[in-house]
């Protein structure tokens, strides 16, 4: 017998295996059935192999996407679980066209309805398909306006519920029964009577609705004009099936809206002239995607839109710029990709927030493995490469290696709270009476781990008061399940976040920035709530934030600020010696150790882009020769094409479009060309493939094979480096052919580093140094085999790097960097750049191109300074010729030559004697710059931190 089908004082757990001998036996724990739970059968109960079970919500609706990966389950329909949490998810409702699945709290769980509180057009709608916090009437029919605000038009009476029908909406009654005789669609009856909105039903009038037929794949359509009570069953009532890709109603619709085999864009506006008319093109919406609204829907003006990963939770790091999201707090997307991100938990000090596979998306945790201290911690706060137990309970150890402690039963989740981890129930309800904070229920109940939440035994929790800007503090030194309601329970309570976590060492980069902690000192925190107490300095590889105790990095090569975007290998700390034509990603942010994500191949070189994007593998100019195709990511960001489109290089160098990815989409090269691929990171079929056929946003290594389920995330198999992996596709033009059957050839490279990786000319910079090729030779390859064949020899610093072909340029004599992409002094320079570049002999030039490219200017000294040579990384700064420094100005250390000994990265006041009087030492993070006559510690994450027009 299932321990679920004992009373719940036993504390049997729910989803083992019980042997009974016999009636009044003690039952014997057995087999721990894994994630398909217990099965309640006649006769046996049995451990369920199928992956595709129920959340724990039990027998309330559920959307598609909040179930697991197995059931490839539709996103836009709703599914019910008869056999509550572990049972097998059947289909109740497919969403119509115009709306979508928005989650909602128990015991709705999920309605048809958009995750904004729009309204445009003259529809009519029921409040149920508004999210809660747009504040309307329960049970309550509104009406559609211009200005996109919904207006009250009735309550419906307390024995009945509102529905939406496709031309209104309307009261009807709650008994399920028909009030006449006629043929209906399902959506005619009250949700709470569990019949299928895409089925037609047959009525005698008092008796129960008789299944007639299922529409699907497509929809049944009530085509009423004007929809009241007793108009629902009249003569008019012909209702009738439509094809699955046709309208249902009258009215814009986003394309994301249809079923993905209608082929339409997700992010396209499309006009439906009435139910069964074909959807036609209205609109290709921009950046901000396509917004579905209760009513008309709309394309989007704002930028800050979710990313393709749907509703899946996502760091804030992961979001666009112009959200100004906090890169430590997770976000969610109730209406999915394209809707407008909502803020879900902030991670508290100590931890920080960390990309995961779907459909976790992003937890509050730690990028490396290590874990000391003596806190017990959850096993999904590590990457999945650390080879821990899923949802599991860790224990963190004087040697760094986390121990495990024990495994959370299928209908209970791990969560932490306070100073310890705990095992709860999937099931979000209230266990007990009590004030308790939203971290004691499981991230995917959609409470907000920072506020606090009023409980009943058995009900849903309600919302009390959110404690941000600040934390929610659950006061309690060690937790077991049967611990959290207990009397201290009443005592969770707001808290500012700048006090402790709990007890134990803390970075201070992992405090909310307006603690004005310094990110880069170790804090002793005593107890939760204690205030943090400054500890050790971390040096140059700064701190460090680990489940359990954070720590000082004891290596120098780690990653500069910004943190979470990809990065060139020539941006890394000489201590890494990374290699410049790779890639690299530092998945836990700023001062953790870089990891490689990308191999550009020979003829392209990793140029520098704008955050998110970070870097890319492209060309060092803005001209396009041959005839590939390609993504517009392989050029500069100065080059000015559009974002994330498909371009083909012709005879004239130029680039000319071929066609815009979807927003929901993201442009990837692959071998023989690019495609347009969805930014889900789901594997939309079966097979082997190599990391580089998703987006870069996946954070998946190009280099590596992966295994790929339909539905699922693509699985780690192998890493190629330091050789590529070869996605053997003859032709890439739709995004169908990523996985047709030779994605299963897709395989590490057998091809050397030196040898011809495809067909290209490519400079000889572009291979690898050991390779040992002239840097200012163009190399020809006819194909993947053999040595690259050396061809014409350009003048130093003149062989370009292209999106294409790479050709000479305009001899530039001797005009070249001396040395790789450190800034460097005018005086430096070849003699020959006189004349070539008008050089300032006291301006600051650097090397965007590396070692033997053409130098830029960086930099014009103003009066009173000039360029002075200095050390790796920087090469070069504005600054004085000697030690001496007399008057009121403030001047950074960089400025005064090396042999002054003073101390770097501080800002120096001049004096009357001539000395520099030390002020302040800027902190990690930030950088002194030389602003006027006076000296600042700027942050380094290259971001406006005001409105305005700056230098």
């Amino acid at each position: 017998a299932c321990g679920s089908t004992f009373d719940p004082a036993c504390n049997l757990e729910p989803s083992t295996l019980y042997t009974c001998s016999g009636q009044g036996a003690t039952p014997v724990e057995g087999e721990k059935c894994k994630e398909g739970g217990c099965t309640v059968t006649n006769g046996d109960d049995k451990c369920n192999t199928d992956p595709c079970t129920c959340p724990g919500s039990g027998t309330a609706p559920v959307c598609g996407s909040e179930l697991p990966l197995a059931c490839h389950a539709l996103a836009n329909t709703i599914y019910i679980c008869p056999g509550g949490s572990g049972s097998k998810p059947e289909p109740l409702t497919e969403c119509k066209p115009g709306t979508q699945c928005i989650k909602k709290p128990l015991p709705e769980g999920a309605v048809c309805g958009a995750a904004n509180c729009k309204c445009e057009g003259d529809n009519e709608v029921c409040s149920n398909q508004f999210p809660d916090e747009c504040g309307l009437e329960k049970n309550t029919i509104y009406k559609c306006t211009p200005e996109g605000t919904p207006e009250k038009v009735k309550q419906c009476d307390a024995t009945k519920s509102c529905v939406s029908l496709d031309d209104g909406a309307t009261c009807v009654s709650n008994d399920c029964k028909c009030p006449d005789d006629g043929t209906v669609c399902g959506q005619v009856f009250p949700p709470s009577c569990r019949l299928k909105n895409t089925a037609l039903y047959t009525c005698t009038k008092g008796g129960d609705p008789v299944f007639q037929k299922d529409c699907t794949p497509g929809f049944c359509t009530s085509s009423k004009a004007t929809v009241a009570a007793t108009a629902v069953f009249l003569a008019s009532a012909t209702d009738v099936c439509t094809e699955a890709c046709k309208c249902t109603s009258k009215g814009p619709a986003c394309g994301s809206t249809f079923n993905p085999e209608c082929n339409l864009k997700p992010s396209t506006l499309y006009k439906c002239d009435g139910p069964g008319a074909t959807p036609t093109e209205l609109e290709v919406c921009g950046a901000g995607g396509c917004t579905v609204s209760n009513g008309d829907d709309a394309c989007s003006e704002s930028k800050c839109t979710c990313p393709g990963s749907g509703t899946a939770p996502v760091c804030g790091a992961e979001l666009p710029k112009e959200c100004n999201a906090k890169a430590n707090t997770i976000y969610h997307c109730p209406g999915g990709s394209g809707s407008e991100p909502v803020p879900l938990s902030e991670c508290k000090p100590g931890t920080q927030c960390i990309k995961k596979p779907l459909p976790e998306g992003a937890v509050c945790g730690s990028a490396d493995c290590e874990c000391k201290g003596d806190n017990e911690v959850c096993s999904n706060q590590f990457p999945d490469e650390c080879g821990l137990e899923k949802n599991t309970i860790y224990k963190c150890t004087e040697g760094g290696k986390p121990e495990k402690v024990k495994n959370c039963d299928t209908t209970k989740t791990c969560i932490v709270i306070g100073d310890g981890a705990v095992c709860t129930n999937k099931d979000c309800k209230c266990p007990d009476d009590g004030t308790i904070c939203g971290e004691a229920f499981p991230l995917e109940c959609g409470l907000k781990t920072m506020a606090l939440y009023t409980c009943k035994k058995g009900e849903n929790p309600l919302l009390e008061q959110d404690c941000s800007p600040g934390t929610c503090s659950a006061s309690k030194t060690y937790f077991a399940a049967s611990s959290i309601f207990v009397a201290n329970a009443a005592a969770d309570v707001c808290s500012s976040d700048c006090l402790c976590p709990g007890k134990g060492a803390v970075c201070g980069s992992s405090f909310d920035p307006d603690c004005k902690l310094e990110a880069n000192i170790l804090y002793t925190c005593d107890s939760n709530g204690a205030t943090p107490v400054k500890g050790e300095e971390c040096k140059e590889g700064g701190c460090i934030i680990s489940n359990g105790d954070d720590r000082c990095a004891t290596s120098k090569c780690t990653c500069p600020a910004p943190g979470n975007d990809p990065i060139c290998g020539a941006d890394l700390p000489a201590e890494c010696n990374a290699d410049h034509n790779k890639i690299y990603q530092c998945p836990g942010g700023t001062g953790t150790e870089p990891k490689v994500l990308a191999i550009c191949e020979p003829g392209t070189v990793c140029i520098k882009k704008d955050s998110p994007e970070g870097a890319a593998c492209g060309g060092d100019t803005c001209d396009c020769d041959g005839t590939g195709e390609v993504c517009s990511s392989a050029f500069k960001d100065e080059c000015g094409l559009e974002k994330n489109a498909i371009y083909k290089c012709t005879p004239g160098g130029k680039a000319e479009k071929v066609k815009n990815c979807d927003a929901t989409e993201s442009c990837v090269k692959l071998d023989d060309g690019p495609v347009c691929v969805n930014n889900d990171c789901k594997c939309p079929e079966d097979g082997t493939v190599c990391g580089k056929v998703f987006p870069q946003s996946c954070g998946l290594t190009t280099t590596a094979l992966y295994t790929c389920i339909k539905g699922e995330a693509p699985v780690f198999k192998e890493n190629c480096d330091p050789r590529t992996c070869i996605a053997t596709k003859a032709s890439m033009g739709a995004a169908a052919a990523v996985f047709e059957a030779t994605a299963a050839d897709d395989k590490c490279s057998t091809i050397d580093e030196c040898d011809c990786q495809g067909q290209s000319i490519a400079c000889g910079s572009t291979y690898p140094d050991k390779c040992g090729y002239d840097k200012n030779t163009l190399y020809k390859c006819e194909g993947a085999s053999g040595k690259p064949v050396a061809g014409d020899k350009c003048a130093e610093g003149e062989c370009k790097v292209n999106v294409g072909d790479d050709k000479c340029g305009t001899p530039a004599e001797k005009c070249t960097c001396p040395e790789g992409w450190n800034s460097v002094c005018g005086f430096e320079l070849p003699e020959e750049c006189e004349d070539k570049l008008n050089v300032e002999k006291g301006a600051v030039y650097y090397c965007p191109g590396g070692k033997g490219t053409l130098p830029e200017i960086q930099e014009i000294c103003p009066a009173g300074l000039t360029c002075q040579t200095k050390g790796p990384p920087v090469g070069a700064a504005c600054g004085g010729t000697d030690c001496e420094c007399k008057g009121t100005a403030e001047r950074c250390s960089s400025t005064f030559p090396v042999d002054c000994g003073l101390k770097e990265n501080t800002i120096y006041k001049c004096s009357s004697t001539g000395v520099p009087e030390e002020v302040e030492t800027c902190p990690e993070g930030k950088t002194c710059l030389l602003i006027g006559d006076e000296a600042v510690c700027a942050p380094n994450d290259c971001k406006c931190h005001t409105d305005g027009v700056v230098c």
